[in-house]
């Protein structure tokens, strides 16, 4: 069930050195003795993986696991409808709205090479392999191809547990996702179990961990959302968190998210839904968490190979659109409906830092959405020129248009004439450039039924 990654710290080495001061007591040879001296004088060196002992996730006992399955509700996650606007590009734009930083933490389609056992072992590249499985001489594999990577693990007799496991390094991330298939619907042996999952484990010092995993047994397949508490050696304690009822019907692949900071907050998201949600538990990591994908079998009747894709790490739920322009009121994201209408799906205020927050923790991600930037009358001041794939942690900033020319101190007016929901908007600006400033006068006209009129002058910096 566990496979150790040794690393001797200085406090380490002290005690190991103490242990075997111990030991050479016992040894009544001269030779024994000079033999011992010789290892404590020789330098200790092994490759710092992390600062203490790491143990992979022990398995969860499926009789601990309630066949019926918790009876949690669940809550599908429909895409927000907060109004339709127009996608059209502007006739100009002063603004341009670019990718400043990355979320990304992690991300391998896991899809997209095609590799043995032994080559991946021999170039393991970002990903480290072990489990209990070789100690326990019972059977396993690795593989990758366009199917996914496959990971297999067969016990060494029914009732003992054993696994295989790929892992990754410390991540500082709060989303962590992966499509899981589980290879068979039930197993023919009574009181066994095969279990295959994305777990999120603390990443140094006990076995602490969330999962996302399948369970499957004679009776058939269930998925399941499970906390951890344990030592560097062995988990104490299972706490199931949800569970779906163990059917022959049961999805054999699932698209899992785990949403958590490893201290009291996990959400988990399965194929689009919030099965579980809870802000009030206590978790326990107590370092940066490292994620394993590993089947772990007591069923010695077959090699099964759990099959895993899609994997990536983001380090927030939460996309940034920064520097503002001084009008600017709102930030939108938009996702398509048709060449020239959008659906907003999330929506947030620019912020006095010239700063918007908006959260896409419900959504799949990558989100596939303009972000466009709207005054407080609804008038667009900025927009992606397309999409973009929208990743938690990302962040966006909007910069003057460097294909914006303006001549100084001759005003220039531009008509644009936007959109949303039923509700026209035609709004002429007058432009005027200095060497500090630009001036907007804007008269805007907005028809509901009838027409309301408004205007206004403000300065925005060069460079807003």
């Amino acid at each position: 069930m566990h496979a150790y990654f040794l690393v001797v710290s200085t406090q380490s080495k002290i005690n190991i050195d103490f242990y075997i001061l111990i030991e050479m007591k016992k040894l009544k040879s001269i030779l024994g003795t000079t033999m011992m001296l010789l290892i404590l004088l020789t330098p200790t060196t092994i490759v710092p993986a992390r600062a203490d002992i790491i143990t992979g996730p022990s398995p969860i006992p499926g009789n601990l696991i309630p066949q019926t399955g918790t009876g949690t509700p669940i809550i599908p996650l429909v895409t927000p409808n907060l109004g339709t606007v127009s996608i059209s590009s502007l006739p100009v734009s002063l603004y341009s709205i670019n990718q400043a930083q990355s979320g990304i933490v992690i991300s391998d389609s896991l899809t997209n090479e095609t590799k043995t056992q032994q080559q991946l072992q021999a170039n393991p590249g970002y990903w480290r392999y072990g489990g209990d499985a070789p100690l326990e001489n019972a059977p396993y594999a690795i593989s990758r191809d366009t199917q996914g990577f496959h990971i297999g693990a067969q016990a060494p007799a029914n009732g003992t547990w054993a696994g295989y496991y790929a892992v990754t390094q410390d991540t500082k991330a709060m989303v962590f996702h992966s499509t899981i298939t589980t290879p068979v619907q039930t197993i023919p042996s009574k009181n066994n179990w095969y279990e295959n999952g994305m777990y999120v484990q603390n990443g140094t010092g006990n076995v602490t961990y969330v999962d996302c995993s399948s369970n499957t047994s004679i009776a058939g397949t269930q998925w399941v959302v499970a906390e951890t508490k344990g030592t560097s050696y062995t988990v104490t304690s299972f706490t199931p968190l949800w569970a779906s009822a163990m059917t022959l019907t049961e999805p054999r692949t699932r698209d899992c998210t785990i949403i958590t900071n490893g201290d009291n907050y996990l959400k988990v998201i399965l194929d689009g839904t919030q099965v579980y949600e809870n802000k009030n538990l206590n978790l326990g990591m107590t370092h940066l968490p490292v994620t394993f994908l590993e089947p772990q079998s007591n069923y010695a009747g077959q090699l099964l190979n759990g099959t895993f894709k899609n994997f990536f790490v983001t380090s927030d739920v939460n996309v940034k659109v920064t520097n503002n322009p001084i009008l600017a009121a709102k930030v939108d994201l938009v996702k398509p409906i048709s060449s020239t209408t959008g659906q907003v799906v999330a929506s947030a205020p620019v912020d006095s830092s010239g700063t918007a927050t908006l959260d896409i923790g419900n959504f799949t991600m990558p989100l596939g959405a303009y972000i466009k930037v709207y005054d407080s009358n609804g008038i667009e001041l900025a927009s992606t020129t397309s999409p973009v794939s929208l990743f938690g942690g990302d962040v966006y900033t909007v910069k003057t248009s460097p294909s914006t020319t303006l001549t100084p101190n001759i005003p220039q007016t531009i008509t644009v004439g936007t959109s949303a929901a039923g509700i026209t908007t035609s709004t002429t600006n007058t432009l005027t450039t200095s060497s500090t400033s630009t001036t907007s006068s804007a008269n805007s006209t907005t028809t509901v039924g009838s027409s309301i009129s408004a205007s206004g002058s403000v300065t925005i910096k060069s460079g807003g």
